[in-house]
């Protein structure tokens, strides 16, 4: 990466960070179910998963967690969030999925998976998000893989304010306002069994792309309760 691109998004990072505090200091989230928290049932790390364009308050989510690596693309918008990352003391691995077999090596997918697949065995969970990249709302295999490599379990979670806007590009993605209200939920464990086959983890990745919905979907409806 040119220098010029780094400090743009070091300065984009830096402004993010600053305004995703704003967003969580001002926002009134719903108390958070005690003991639903991964960190907080057990001590195994785990991996969590949430849809690309719902990633926004990840950092709200995973508040009181420790020893967390966060997947970011090699991308402009990859180093801004990498830069948001580490400011708020998280570790980054850098990489992404891909459907096309030769971009496999340019985005780095095959390192940062046994990066992710290293730092599980070493005791730190891993974030990522779910969707096949560019094709929003439907889970990829990758995390299913590395559930099934790893033996760690998978959590799923919803991250959603009040106040935001939604977009209607690829993920749509939903920029989260400050002065709302919010709500995080997780999902119950999901364990990968070592000898899954490929049918196996194209059916728990269809699975998590429902329980993701359904799980936003109670995100929504627990700040429609609590007006």
């Amino acid at each position: 990466m040119r220098s010029s691109s780094g400090h743009s998004a070091a300065l984009a990072g830096r402004a993010l960070h600053s305004y995703i505090n704003l967003v969580q200091r001002t926002t009134r989230f719903r108390p958070v179910i005690p003991g639903a928290c991964p960190w907080e049932r057990s001590r195994e790390p785990f991996i969590a998963l949430t849809w690309h364009g719902q990633q926004m308050l990840s950092l709200a989510a995973l508040e009181g967690a420790s020893r967390v690596a966060i997947l970011a693309s090699l991308h402009f918008d990859g180093e801004v969030v990498a830069s948001v990352v580490e400011r708020a003391g998280y570790r980054t691995i850098r990489g992404s999925g891909t459907q096309s077999r030769p971009k496999i090596q340019t985005k780095r997918a095959i390192p940062a998976f046994f990066e992710m697949r290293d730092a599980l065995r070493d005791g730190t969970s891993v974030v990522l998000t779910a969707d096949v990249p560019k094709v929003s709302r439907v889970a990829g295999k990758g995390a299913v893989q590395l559930a099934r490599v790893t033996g760690r379990p998978i959590y799923l979670f919803a991250a959603v304010t009040s106040a935001r806007f939604d977009l209607t590009n690829w993920d749509r993605a939903s920029i989260a306002l400050p002065f709302g209200r919010g709500c995080i939920l997780w999902s119950e464990p999901l364990y990968v069994r070592k000898g899954a086959d490929d049918r196996e983890v194209g059916l728990i990745a269809m699975d998590i792309s429902a329980r993701l919905d359904d799980l936003h979907a109670a995100a929504y409806q627990s700040l429609e309760r609590a007006r």
